[in-house]
């Protein structure tokens, strides 16, 4: 099937889930929470109102090592401050398109703060852990970095839960939702504990058909081998009670695959070659569903089906932070409304595309109308 009879067949998928309000589907998510800064850094200033940034990752690199041994002074502007976090990004992007959201994490000290509202605003309930973490995200033209604080964090475990949450309501979310995902598995250093607490407690009190469930696990590198190898074989166990669907970029896959033996085989940014690792990550982990979203395109493995398909690339993003998660939003939308691989894939790449470019989380009508012009 050629592109644009891709993109015509996940149109007509769309359509038709909306049509069956099929994104009405009951949803718990968590469990990390954010400050994002969205942040230029300064190369040039011609007046109180105008400056000209940074290009790129290499010119302020550039800038950083001719500082060593002497100093420099960088000036940050702070272009937005906003919702952040791998989950409640995702979480918005989803309660966006129509799911039935209940968030648990990290959302401010007492009351959840206002960089959460838009979130708020849509969930049906929301449980808070604790006061956010927060990241200065400095924005390039080739990419992005990320500087983040992360001590709130810490209170992210299973206690915290059990007593935030409250073991009843604990049962009746996990045992009822049709939807989970628990992302950001990196920077949340209790959640291989958290999964293993549900899978021993709370999942065997399900009853009926198994819910999809999402993981995101949120560049791995900075966690040791052994960590990555014990929280994959937890994914297995978990398994065994929902159907598992693992969401990873390419420097992710190429970690997890490390992690069972096997290689990335070809070039990078190659969409065969990531159609290829999902099919072995599939295989070699039982996991029901891989997914691998690139800069230019995404490939998936399913039970019995593999895609990839191109995306909706943009030299000039308005917004970069976010767009992983808004991929992984418009995927599992995807996913829950029974759509094939090719479909899926193509959705997702279509909420990540209309947000890159409006700073906006899409609605159904929005990725429509992006498919119509592309």
């Amino acid at each position: 099937m050629d592109l644009q009879a891709i993109r015509d067949q996940a149109a007509q998928d769309i359509t038709a889930a909306s049509s069956r309000g099929v994104g009405i589907v009951p949803t718990v998510m968590g469990f990390d929470g954010f400050i994002d800064h969205i942040i230029d850094v300064v190369d040039t200033r011609q007046s109180n109102e105008s400056y000209q940034p940074l290009a790129t990752i290499s010119d302020f690199g550039q800038r950083v090592i001719a500082a060593a041994g002497h100093s420099t002074n960088f000036e940050l502007v702070v272009k937005q401050t906003k919702i952040g976090g791998n989950g409640p990004i995702m979480a918005n992007a989803l309660a966006t398109l129509g799911h039935d959201m209940t968030y648990i994490g990290v959302l401010g000290e007492g009351e959840v703060h206002q960089a959460f509202a838009p979130l708020a605003a849509k969930a049906s309930s929301i449980h808070n852990l604790g006061a956010p973490a927060s990241t200065d995200a400095l924005e390039f033209q080739d990419g992005k970095l990320m500087m983040g604080k992360l001590e709130p964090l810490d209170c992210v475990n299973v206690d915290k839960l059990r007593q935030a949450v409250g073991d009843d309501r604990i049962v009746q979310l996990f045992t009822g939702a049709s939807c989970v995902a628990t992302v950001n598995w990196t920077m949340l250093l209790s959640m291989t504990d958290i999964w293993d607490y549900l899978i021993r407690e709370i999942l065997p009190k399900r009853t009926g058909p198994q819910p999809w469930w999402f993981v995101d696990l949120a560049d791995p590198a900075k966690r040791s081998v052994d960590d990555l190898i014990q929280a994959l074989e937890t994914l297995r166990r978990l398994g065994g009670h929902v159907k598992v669907a693992l969401g990873l970029n390419e420097a992710e896959a190429r970690q997890v695959l490390g992690a069972i033996g096997r290689d990335w085989e070809g070039a990078s940014e190659d969409l065969t070659s990531a159609q290829e690792a999902a099919e072995t990550m599939r295989d070699e982990l039982g996991l029901s569903r891989i997914v691998i979203h690139m800069k230019k395109g995404a490939a998936g493995a399913a039970a019995g089906e593999s895609a990839a398909v191109e995306g909706f690339f943009t030299p000039t993003p308005k917004i970069a932070t976010g767009a992983g998660d808004h991929f992984n939003a418009g995927y599992l939308w995807a996913v829950c409304a029974g759509m094939c691989e090719a479909s899926a894939l193509t959705v997702a790449c279509a909420t990540s595309g209309h947000y890159v470019r409006t700073a906006i989380s899409p609605q159904a009508s929005n990725l429509l109308a992006l498919l119509s012009r592309s």
